[in-house]
């Protein structure tokens, strides 16, 4: 039975301690930490403990299936399809390094956009330089969305991959994905989607997607800490592939210790090394919340908030780096300000978190936005409520404007 976030706000806010002591709006940075997730690291450490090398057996050497099995749910997938990985980064390094046994010599360009999450580009970039790739990217020209018949336009028979994001970090906007994928597939490319800033927030089905590669993470939506990222594969093509980037865990046999590579079936193909353990102990106890309350709520609440803070940023002649449609729009609203990064620390200093993105070429600079299932409307209210007064004081006069730490 799901949880009403109207009737139960309260219970479910109390499941997230951080929310007593600041109004926390940065969720599309740093998802809450559930109280659920000390338990959880206090398991591992008891395992640890009383089990030492036993816990491998016993539990650990499971782990990032189960948890890769349990996040399938929250992708439209099945089981044997989702992958834990450490970051989105290494992601993207084990998918672009694998053996393509198919792929055609000709293909050697990537699509992506400048709207893309820079490490992946750095990633890419990089190994794209080391294959002998191309990169083409694809531009937004100051507007916080790519039009989708731009990125079509450049897929043809000689694209390798598409790799972009489902939904920008910077503005929160959401690429046709599916369109994409149809191209994709009409020239006989591959898609391989950055999806970080998708589950948790809005539904996504992967299925429906039809496409073939898809990275996230539980850092964010997900609340389930850093380490936990995930990486989907479609499963006609899980068999096939053989990953460059790879290690023991991914062994057929793994303790034989065998010095030939045997690649073993199913999600674990795509592993490499020894995982982090006290990372997915950590990623059940925010997967555990969200599935209870249901990503339809979450996301009908998600609207109603980012409409609110749109109102009220236009009420105030602040500009938008995020689309006002709701069915383009994400889980965070970036609002352009004038002396944005000052504003972002003096709403730090009276405990409103949000965080700041500097514009480039011809962006705005803009503060991020991001509530969540366990915010309340009047948080709202309080964050508009203390930018006027911090304009209304000078506050912000207080704070450099040269960014010099994180968020």
């Amino acid at each position: 039975m799901q949880w009403s976030l109207d009737r139960e706000i309260d219970s479910v806010r109390s499941e997230f301690p951080i929310l007593k002591k600041c109004v926390y709006l940065i969720s599309n940075s740093l998802g809450a930490v559930p109280k659920k997730a000390q338990e959880m690291l206090l398991e591992f450490y008891r395992m640890w403990a009383e089990e030492g090398v036993g816990s491998w057996q016993k539990k650990w050497w499971e782990l990032s299936r189960k948890i890769a099995n349990q996040l399938a749910s929250f992708l439209g997938a099945g089981e044997e399809e989702v992958t834990m990985m450490a970051n989105a980064t290494h992601c993207h390094w084990v998918i672009l390094s694998t053996k393509f046994l198919t792929r055609n010599e000709k293909r050697n360009r990537i699509i992506m956009t400048d709207q893309d999450f820079p490490s992946i580009l750095y990633a890419v970039s990089k190994i794209s330089a080391f294959m002998g790739w191309e990169i083409e990217i694809v531009r937004s020209k100051g507007r916080p969305g790519i039009d989708v018949e731009d990125i079509l336009k450049t897929l043809d028979e000689r694209t390798l991959f598409v790799a972009t994001s489902h939904v920008s970090f910077k503005s929160a906007y959401i690429q046709d994905i599916k369109r994409i994928s149809a191209k994709a597939q009409e020239v006989g490319a591959l898609t391989l989607v950055d999806g970080y800033h998708g589950p948790g927030i809005l539904p996504v089905d992967v299925k429906q997607l039809d496409i073939d590669f898809y990275v996230g993470g539980c850092l964010k939506w997900l609340c389930g800490g850093p380490g936990n990222a995930f990486m989907y594969v479609r499963p006609e093509l899980l068999e096939n592939l053989e990953p460059q980037l790879t290690g023991w865990f991914a062994h057929r046999q793994p303790f034989l210790f065998s010095p030939e590579m045997e690649y073993t079936r199913g999600s674990y193909r795509f592993m490499s090394g020894t995982p982090s353990i006290a990372s997915l102990y950590t990623a059940t106890a925010g997967l555990d919340i969200i599935k209870k309350i249901g990503i339809v709520q979450i996301r009908d609440k998600s609207l109603f908030l980012t409409e609110s803070i749109i109102k009220k940023a236009i009420k105030r002649g602040y500009g938008l780096f995020t689309p006002q449609e709701a069915s383009l729009r994400g889980g965070a609203v970036s609002v352009s300000l004038p002396h944005a990064f000052a504003v972002k620390q003096a709403l730090e200093q009276r405990g409103v978190m949000v965080d700041f993105r500097k514009g480039e070429d011809n962006e705005p600079d803009v503060i991020r936005i991001g509530p969540h299932f366990y915010s309340k409307e009047e948080e709202i209210d309080i964050l508009f409520q203390e930018i006027d007064s911090i304009y209304r004081s000078g506050e912000f006069k207080k704070f450099p404007e040269d960014i010099t730490k994180v968020t």
